[in-house]
Parts: C-alpha cells; sequence; structure tokens
C-alpha cells in the first residue's frame, strides 16, 4: 500500500513538473534565445566581420535559429497551455509545421558545420584549400544548402497528416522518418562537424599557427549542440520505435518528451552565449557595437534638442 502511495505521489510531482517546464520553459528560451539572436546579429554584421566567410556562416545560423525558435517555442507553447492547438486540429497548419521545425533548425545546424569545414579550408596549407575559404564561395554554399535543406524535409508535407492528431504515416515510412530525423537531422551534420575540427587542431598543430580566433568558439558550440540535439534524437527514435506508454508510464513519457524537446530548442538558443564565453574578439566587437549604437543614439537625441 505504502509502495503504491509511493509511486502516485512520484506520478503527481512528474505530472507538476512537466506542466511547470512546458509553461516556463519556452517562455525563458524565447526571451533568451531571442536576445542572444539579436546579438550575434549585431556582432556579426560589424565592419570587421562583414567579409570573413566563417563569421558568415555564424550570421546565417543565427538567422534560422531565430525563425526556428520563434515559431517552433510559440506554437508550442500556445499549444500546451493556450488552447490553440492548430497542429493538432488544422490538416495544412499540421503539415506546415512539421516541415517547419524540421528543415529550418536543419539548416541553420548545416551552417554550422559549414564553418567547420571554412576553419578546415582556411588553417590549410593547400593553397588550393584555402581558396575555398572566401566571403564569394561562402554566398553560395549558403544558397546551396538553403535549397538542400527545404528539398531534403520535403516529405514531410506529404506524409505527415492528422492520424487523429498530427503524425507521419505508419508502417515504413514511420521507420524512414526516424532514420532521417535522427541520421539527416542529428549524426550525419555532428560527425561531419567534430570531424572538421579535428583536422583544423591538426592543421594548427602542425603548422604552429597563431591564429585561432573563432576555432574555439565553433569547438564549444558543435561539442554542446552534439549532445543537445543528439539526446533528443535518441529519445524520439525510441518513443517511435520501442513500446507504448501505457498506465502510468504516460507521465514518465510525456516528462521525457517535453524536457527533450526543451533541450532540443536550447540548441538553437545558446550560440550567444557561447561565443561571448570563449572569444575575447567576439566579446570586444559586441561592446564595440554596443558602445557605437548608444553614441549613435545619443547624437541623435542631442541634434533633435538642439533643432527644437
Amino acid at each position: 500500500m505504502s509502495n503504491t502511495n509511493i509511486s502516485s505521489s512520484f506520478l503527481a510531482t512528474i505530472e507538476i513538473v512537466t506542466i511547470q517546464m512546458t509553461y516556463y520553459g519556452p517562455i525563458i528560451l524565447l526571451t533568451v534565445g531571442i536576445f542572444g539572436c539579436l546579438c550575434n546579429f549585431l556582432t556579426f554584421t560589424s565592419r570587421q566581420l562583414r567579409e570573413n566567410s566563417c563569421a558568415f556562416y555564424f550570421l546565417c545560423s543565427a538567422i534560422f535559429e531565430f525563425l526556428s525558435i520563434t515559431f517552433g517555442l510559440s506554437t508550442r507553447l500556445a499549444a500546451d497551455h493556450f488552447d490553440y492547438d492548430l497542429q493538432n486540429s488544422n490538416r495544412i497548419f499540421c503539415k506546415f509545421r512539421a516541415y517547419y521545425v524540421s528543415s529550418i533548425p536543419l539548416i541553420a545546424t548545416y551552417f554550422i558545420l559549414l564553418s567547420a569545414i571554412d576553419r578546415y579550408m582556411s588553417s590549410s596549407t593547400d593553397v588550393y584549400l584555402r581558396s575555398f575559404s572566401k566571403i564569394k564561395v561562402a554566398y553560395r554554399n549558403v544558397i546551396i544548402f538553403i535549397i538542400i535543406g527545404l528539398i531534403s524535409c520535403s516529405h514531410i508535407l506529404i506524409l505527415y497528416d492528422l492520424r487523429p492528431k498530427c503524425a507521419t504515416s505508419t508502417g515504413i515510412y514511420a521507420i524512414f522518418d526516424s532514420i532521417f530525423v535522427v541520421l539527416w537531422l542529428g549524426v550525419i551534420p555532428h560527425v561531419l562537424m567534430l570531424t572538421f575540427g579535428f583536422l583544423t587542431l591538426t592543421n594548427i598543430r602542425r603548422t604552429r599557427q597563431r591564429r585561432i580566433v573563432k576555432l574555439q568558439m565553433m569547438l564549444v558550440q558543435i561539442g554542446l549542440s552534439s549532445i543537445l540535439s543528439l539526446t533528443r534524437m535518441i529519445y524520439y527514435t525510441y518513443y517511435i520505435h520501442g513500446p507504448l506508454f501505457t498506465g502510468d508510464h504516460k507521465v514518465i513519457g510525456s516528462f521525457l518528451m517535453s524536457l527533450t524537446t526543451l533541450l532540443y530548442y536550447t540548441n538553437y538558443v545558446k550560440s550567444f552565449y557561447i561565443y561571448t564565453l570563449t572569444s575575447q574578439l567576439f566579446r570586444s566587437i559586441f561592446i564595440q557595437r554596443i558602445h557605437s549604437c548608444i553614441q549613435k543614439r545619443f547624437e541623435s537625441n542631442t541634434s533633435i534638442i538642439m533643432i527644437v
């Protein structure tokens, strides 16, 4: 009897934690994430970084991170707590949201991969490889990867539907979808990021280069991104292919799904704070930009007062 009471108490606590987590979690991530993305925009559009290919990839990633969290988290919060669950009531929105929350974060992730490849190219002793670390090449690569990201997720528009909730087709497509999510959105980009990160370190040690300004930013970003994304991917695979949660296990399953979803979105919130902690150059440019904006604002107000 006591075991049953303890179990009931534990499950009640888990339910309360899940409700609070799904309410306050998205609000906190939206606030922190939007602020961080705006600060990234301010920094990476500075004169010092405007013509740098690696910084351009970081900027593009920040743009798609902003798009990911603002839409993904706001619609998740609205569905969970404000009785505005279009995802499970409107067929078109079901397809669109499923496509959006897959393709946009995917593109943001692959831009970080491009930054890792760019660092490898720029640190190479091969002149031909270094020629790919150029801003013109970066412009072209960004367009190509946006197209690849949008096309690669297009099957979602066809095979997601209300069943009765928004979900994939059953059977072989469910297997394909889980493999696609785990490999294309998770394993492949992060394995490649880690590979090029270590290759860059090897190049730097071999040639005794000292200019590793963006390497720390990139490596910490890659490491945390791998942990946060793969945690979600692993649980998603288990959720799709594992045994159905029944009875009391539904409460625990709901908690784990909510937790891993928040961890997944944390991956697209963290970049500004990683860059600030790991790069003195980033910090100094960010502070310069803030001072410049304040100064321009002050000069503008002064001129208005003088005119009046």
